[in-house]
């Protein structure tokens, strides 16, 4: 995954940071309201890693990639106590995680969402997909400033295997059809507004969503 290419260290910034922070969060860990990798940042890596039995540096690489990205999946690796624990089953978040991601208009409370729905947030050029094993998010290229991304409410048409250039190898096209989300031929352009109005992500996200979602499942595409 692109995890595995990508290497955080303090001071950073850009999308992958802002994944970082909205992943800790979402899992209970205060990370601050900073854009960068900043020092409250830091501070929650460096728990996050001691609680998963990683050398606590600091430092976002594939290990700790792979540990966040476990916990999206359902994984519970041991910890000490009960509060972080239950957290990672993927019980309630504490109050310090409020407010981080505004809730989906989808529904006015939280026992109406769909059980697996897409959110895209376009101005953190991050898709965040829901199921009831946990949450993930994603880094994706959206509309260029003359053709930007449209918001608004969508449902997965149709699933598209190896579709071929330029669209990597998923494609998730949408209905409406004025809007789809797809993998890219060119992965540097993830996380930047570079796109004709379609979603882009790494082929390997893509493909973790891909096999995770349904005709209908719907997306929910937000400023």
């Amino acid at each position: 995954m692109w995890h595995g290419r990508l290497t955080l260290r303090p001071g950073a910034r850009g999308p992958a940071v802002r994944a970082l922070r909205w992943r800790l969060s979402s899992f209970g860990w205060a990370v601050g309201s900073g854009d960068g990798f900043d020092t409250e940042l830091e501070a929650a890596v460096r728990d996050f890693q001691e609680f998963c039995g990683l050398a606590p540096d600091g430092i976002v690489g594939p290990a700790t990639w792979r540990a966040l990205y476990a916990r999206a999946a359902g994984a519970t690796p041991e910890g000490p106590g009960p509060d972080r624990l239950a957290l990672w089953a993927g019980l309630a978040p504490p109050a310090a995680c409020t407010g981080v991601l505004p809730r989906s208009p989808w529904a006015p409370g939280h026992d109406e969402f769909p059980a697996v729905r897409i959110e895209v947030r376009l101005q953190d050029r991050l898709l965040i997909l829901h199921t009831p094993g946990g949450s993930a998010a994603f880094p994706v290229a959206v509309g260029r400033p003359d053709a930007p991304t449209p918001v608004g409410r969508f449902a997965v048409a149709e699933l598209i295997a190896n579709p071929g250039p330029p669209l990597g190898t998923r494609w998730i096209r949408l209905k409406p059809d004025d809007c789809s989300i797809h993998g890219t031929d060119e992965p540097w352009l993830v996380g930047a507004a570079a796109t004709p109005g379609c979603l882009r992500m790494y082929n390997k996200d893509v493909e973790y969503v891909f096999h995770r979602v349904a005709p209908g499942t719907p997306v929910d595409i937000l400023p």
